[in-house]
């Protein structure tokens, strides 16, 4: 339906530029995009653990705990 739209009224939008994270996410395997995402989780949850602890540390330094 939106293709015989844009076909009758035209489409305006200008195709953008492909970048390097569009490029991968389309034409990556699904193995690869697996394996990148599985990274990339890991790396935030390390990062969210790390601030956890910094937080609980510096309860423990104020005397709070």
């Amino acid at each position: 339906m939106m293709k015989l739209l844009k076909k009758i009224f035209g489409s305006k939008e200008e195709k953008k530029p492909n970048t390097d994270f569009s490029d991968f996410f389309h034409n990556a395997s699904s193995a690869e995009k697996k394996k990148m995402l599985e990274s990339v989780v890991r790396e935030a949850n390390k990062d969210q653990r790390d601030l956890v602890e910094k937080y609980n540390k510096s309860k423990v330094a104020e005397g709070r705990c």
